[in-house]
């Protein structure tokens, strides 16, 4: 047993001894230079290959040049490059040291061309740079983020001079105003997409001196995702192209189009919630009615109380008018914006393409206020030849709006929100007996203290009841020539089609308004079809020379 330990105790630091000899034998070192100055190359890289090309191990080289490599099979290929030198791949064949000098690599350029393209206006043919009129150009960039339904909307607080009018119901649309409101004709620019001007449909009971903005609708129907640029052009040298059309303004409007490059998808979902702030402190129905007392006894002094206000248990709408209510509350709702969009672009060396569809859902923050709108764009380029392109647009969108009935006594337009601020908060949403029990009724008296009941109406009764619908198509079709004849010569040739029509819906029924029965508010009902078409073609020549130049 003995033997057997003196004879492990000499092998072990002979087997230690060996094992350290191969590994001071796989260790490679060298210095790398550069060929013509003998610079040391800070930085290089040394790799060792296997047979296959594999990296197996690497190291750089110090500020000296040096290396030093534990190669892991001396049989292996030392690889060695450095940006600006061509590169090396040596057989180690078993060797422990390798210098190498590499060569630079550097090219002799005849020339550099730089091409570049002036953008230049689409309409005029003047660049960019050098246009002089009072125009202001706004990135949609981010309307991808914001919640804008319109593109009225998505300019709100962007351009300087430019209002923006909306009563906030979804679908109530905007009224924009350029250099401030005109007193003759209609205040609102001319809207011009991708070339094309729209069309804007307008009631014909619009009243341009009190700019109710109600009676436009949305500017376009559009979705603001598909809006690349917008711009605002607001002096008359830059809308003269327009004509008379554009003495309120221009907005020239233009959508995203095809980029060269792979097929590329893009989707974007947003769920939005709308709150309605604290509206302004409103008297309760106690206070109100001790303040008209109160106007009565100083006004009058003594005299006979009307007995809504005079708190008489005997009288037969004693609980009608003993109520609490508050109006502005009743009629408002928590409301959401659940928008849905996703678009395809791309394109090659002659034909590009954009395509996208949206969905938009808006639930109003006033009872039976709603928008459902649906959206869709296609924009097609296809350049025949480097003088000749050819572009064709459609679109298509249909949009519902849901709202209330508005009454218009002695020519004020007056919906639900404007009567909650004016209802007597002593009279109650609901009609109960004489006993105090409820009928299942609203409470809509034909005349009260305040006054007649189609007057002062019940704003929670119109809301819930009423129907103020609207149900609108819309369809855009336009190709486009374009033709550079010149560099300083250029024809275009535009044809569109603009199909519209709406539907309207309006009733009122008799248990939501006091009126008696002679009334024709009583179950009125009215109902609109309506189309119109527009083809337009127009033929534009540029001529651009360069003066001056030869």
């Amino acid at each position: 047993m003995r033997d057997y330990l003196k004879i492990a105790l000499l092998i072990l630091p002979l087997t230690y001894v060996s094992l350290l000899r191969a590994q001071q034998g796989n260790i490679l070192r060298g210095r790398v230079v550069d060929m013509e100055t003998k610079e040391a190359i800070i930085g290089c890289n040394v790799i060792e290959y296997d047979k296959d090309k594999r990296v197996i191990m690497g190291t750089i080289t110090d500020v000296n040049g040096n290396y030093t490599l534990n190669v892991r099979n001396p049989s292996a290929t030392i690889g060695f490059s450095y940006i600006g030198y061509k590169a090396q791949e040596i057989p180690l064949n078993g060797r422990t040291i390798l210098d190498v000098d590499l060569e630079s690599k550097t090219y002799e350029l005849e020339e550099i061309m730089v091409v570049f393209e002036v953008e230049n206006d689409p309409l005029t043919n003047v660049a960019q740079r050098d246009i002089t009129s009072s125009r202001v150009k706004i990135d949609m960039a981010d309307a991808m983020n914001s919640v804008a339904v319109s593109a009225g909307e998505a300019l709100q607080g962007k351009v300087s001079g430019l209002d923006i009018l909306s009563s906030g119901d979804p679908g109530s649309g905007v009224q924009i105003v350029i250099r401030g409101m005109g007193s003759l004709g209609d205040s609102h620019p001319l809207i011009v997409i991708d070339g094309v001007p729209q069309n804007i449909n307008i009631g014909s009971n619009f009243d341009f001196g009190s700019a109710d903005q109600e009676d436009i609708g949305n500017l376009v129907n559009i979705a603001p995702q598909d809006i690349k640029s917008i711009d605002v052009l607001k002096d008359a040298a830059s809308a003269a192209l327009w004509g008379s059309k554009g003495a309120d303004g221009v907005l020239l409007i233009e959508t995203f189009r095809g980029r060269r490059g792979k097929t590329r998808f893009d989707y974007q979902g947003k769920y939005t919630l709308n709150v309605q702030p604290p509206s302004i402190p409103m008297l309760d129905g106690n206070e109100y009615v001790m303040l008209q007392l109160e106007e009565w006894h100083n006004s009058r002094g003594v005299f006979e109380i009307p007995p809504e206000i005079a708190y008489d248990p005997d009288y037969v709408d004693f609980y009608n008018y003993s109520a609490n209510t508050d109006w502005v509350e009743a009629i408002t709702q928590n409301g959401f914006i659940n928008e849905q969009y996703l678009k395809v672009s791309g394109g090659g060396e002659k034909t590009r393409y954009f395509a996208s569809v949206n969905l938009h859902q808006n639930k109003g923050t006033t009872i039976n206020t709603a928008l459902k709108r649906f959206t869709t764009r296609v924009n097609l380029d296809y350049n025949v030849s480097r003088k000749i392109r050819f572009s064709a647009n459609f679109s298509y969108s249909n949009s519902l709006k849901e709202g209330n009935y508005v009454f218009d006594p002695w020519g004020r337009r007056v919906n639900i929100r404007n009567m909650a601020y004016r209802k007597a908060p002593n009279m109650s949403i609901w009609e109960f007996d004489e006993l105090g029990n409820p009928t299942g009724e609203y409470f809509t008296p034909i005349r009260s203290y305040q006054g007649e009941g189609t007057e002062y109406f019940n704003p929670v009764a119109v809301g819930r009841l009423s129907r103020n619908d609207y149900d609108d198509n819309d369809i855009s079709t336009s190709f486009i020539l374009n033709y550079n004849i010149r560099t300083w010569l250029r024809f275009q040739q535009l044809v569109s089609y603009l199909y519209s029509d709406r539907k309207s819906n309006q009733f009122l029924p008799y248990n939501a308004v006091g009126a008696d029965w002679l009334n024709y508010l009583n179950n009125f009902s009215y109902e609109t079809n309506s189309s119109n078409t527009q083809l337009l073609t127009r033929s534009q020549l540029y001529f651009s020379p360069r003066l001056g130049e030869k």
